[in-house]
């Protein structure tokens, strides 16, 4: 870590966890990671903005969608004057001015089978921030094929969802999680979303991938579920399906 920086981190360096007695090395952990954001809506733009807080080093931001007014009830980065421009590119430009330690890289491009892996393959650990059945699947299963942890989260309505996948660990993926994917019917609903779960459930993902490069307990096969409405929370324990077609074979 640059000693210029040590006034930015100087709070979370007291944690011990960070190691400001042992050279910081939670801390250098954090700014040698190489982290990819697999959406920069409302789940992405918390997590980005935690991330790129906590000093993670490299951090991509992969989004293809262009900002609409719907979207400004719960996509914190973006303000009324960013309408009809890309989102990765709007994200990585308030992120560069938050945080001038990190390294930011874009994709405003779909993720697909044809371009997932050569993206994936720059990346340490891989956040899904989507918001459809389809990438979060696709996502999954080019995570467990690679190696590559995982910190997934979903949000609908007043729930959301949260748990880590880390393949080298054989623990429960995704398509574990939910074995039947929805039909065209849910897949094509919109759903009702308060900006403040999405921002929970965010912030936590944010806290996952931290806790996970600085080696602390994560929610590798457990499921935490959030309800807003009753301020609850609670953690399923999750198994590994012996035929799940994402990880069975890996």
């Amino acid at each position: 870590m640059k000693n210029e920086n040590f006034e930015r981190y100087q709070r979370q360096l007291l944690l011990k966890e960070f190691g400001i007695e042992n050279g910081s090395e939670g801390q250098n952990r954090l700014l040698k990671s190489k982290v990819l954001v697999c959406g920069a809506g409302g789940l992405g733009s918390p997590v980005l903005t935690y991330l790129a807080a906590a000093g993670i080093g490299n951090i991509g931001i992969c989004d293809s969608d262009v900002l609409s007014e719907s979207n400004l009830n719960r996509q914190i980065l973006y303000c009324e004057s960013d309408l009809g421009k890309q989102k990765a590119l709007l994200a990585k430009e308030r992120l560069e001015k938050f945080n001038s330690d990190v390294f930011f890289e874009t994709y405003c491009e779909r993720l697909s089978e044809e371009n997932i892996e050569s993206i994936f393959r720059k990346y340490d650990i891989i956040v899904d921030a989507v918001d459809n059945f389809p990438t979060r699947y696709l996502i999954n299963s080019a995570a467990y094929k690679n190696g590559l942890p995982l910190i997934c989260g979903a949000v609908c309505e007043f729930d959301g969802i949260l748990t880590t996948i880390v393949p080298k660990e054989k623990t429960a993926c995704f398509h574990c999680i939910y074995p039947n994917k929805p039909g065209e019917n849910i897949t094509k609903t919109v759903f009702g979303i308060l900006g403040a779960i999405a921002g929970t459930i965010g912030v936590m993902e944010a806290l996952e991938v931290i806790k996970f490069i600085l080696d602390l307990n994560c929610l590798k096969n457990k499921l935490l579920v959030f309800n807003g409405i009753n301020n609850s929370f609670r953690i399923k324990d999750l198994q590994k399906r012996n035929n799940c077609p994402s990880c069975s074979n890996i």
